[in-house]
């Protein structure tokens, strides 16, 4: 399928580029990609939008801005400037939609790669998480079977609120491990990766395109109806310097916006 073949290219891409900074911390690999990033925002700004309308609204909300300077004890003047202002904001928003739109998919896409790296980490030996089946099945309908690696360490648990069967997996060694899934339909395998290291990790296998489009990347889909997806509670990995660490959007977007602005001017791109 189109959709799962794209995934597998994205995912080689991205796995390649965190591997070329693995011995780092994640900040830098993540500070490189978002540089680019960036610039390839900029590309697209400029190659979608009208460059030169942008710049008269940009001219416009400064004449505006200087009117209420200089109206500032002319209440009638003053307002009238700044109804102004707001339509000269307006035109700008407008004129920027076009490349936002542009934009929104091949992020959103990109999102789910980049947070299988920065914002999810691997088990580690002798780490345990949940791996939750989300079925409309009971607990007595399906089972779950592991390996020497990777072990079912509990009984599975319905949880009807949920929609969810749910199990306790432990990891015994290092390395990728997957976990076989039976259902009546037939059976559904799911990857886990136990690492010290950065890498991809594939938190969710479901059986819809558009989520595997837009929300889970790691994983092709299968044609079993009664299981909607199956996903690993790996923990969060958050990034930082100097003891201030948060989710990794924040540093993409600080990172990649302040970088498109400084370099703005040298691409000729106006934003």
């Amino acid at each position: 399928m189109i959709v799962d073949s794209l995934n597998a290219l994205l995912r080689a891409l991205v796995s390649g580029f965190a591997a070329l900074f693995a011995a780092y911390d994640p900040l830098v690999g993540l500070s490189v990609a978002s540089v680019a990033i960036g610039l390839g925002m900029l590309w697209v700004v400029g190659r979608t939008s009208d460059q030169q309308a942008i710049s008269r609204a940009k001219k416009r909300m400064q004449a505006r801005l200087l009117e209420m300077r200089l109206y500032q004890d002319e209440p009638v003047l003053l307002l009238r400037a700044q109804g102004h202002l707001l339509v000269e904001n307006f035109r700008y928003v407008r004129h920027m939609l076009r490349p936002a739109l542009f934009l929104a998919l091949p992020m959103v896409v990109l999102y789910g790669h980049f947070d299988a790296v920065y914002g999810r980490r691997p088990l580690r030996v002798g780490e345990t998480a949940l791996l939750a089946a989300n079925t409309a099945l009971g607990g007595d309908d399906i089972s779950l079977s592991g390996s020497e690696a990777i072990l079912v360490d509990s009984d599975s648990v319905r949880s009807a609120a949920a929609g969810q069967v749910v199990w306790r997996i432990r990891t015994e060694a290092e390395g990728p491990a997957s976990l076989a899934l039976q259902t009546p339909e037939g059976e559904i395998l799911k990857s886990v990766l136990t690492t010290e290291e950065l890498a991809y990790v594939s938190q969710t296998r479901t059986a819809s395109w558009w989520q595997r489009l837009l929300l889970s990347s790691g994983e092709s889909g299968y044609d079993l109806g009664s299981v909607a997806s199956v996903e690993i509670g790996y923990p969060a990995r958050e990034i930082g310097v100097a003891g201030w660490e948060t989710h990794w959007v924040v540093w993409f977007l600080l990172i990649s916006l302040v970088s498109a602005f400084l370099l703005k001017g040298r691409f000729g791109v106006v934003l």
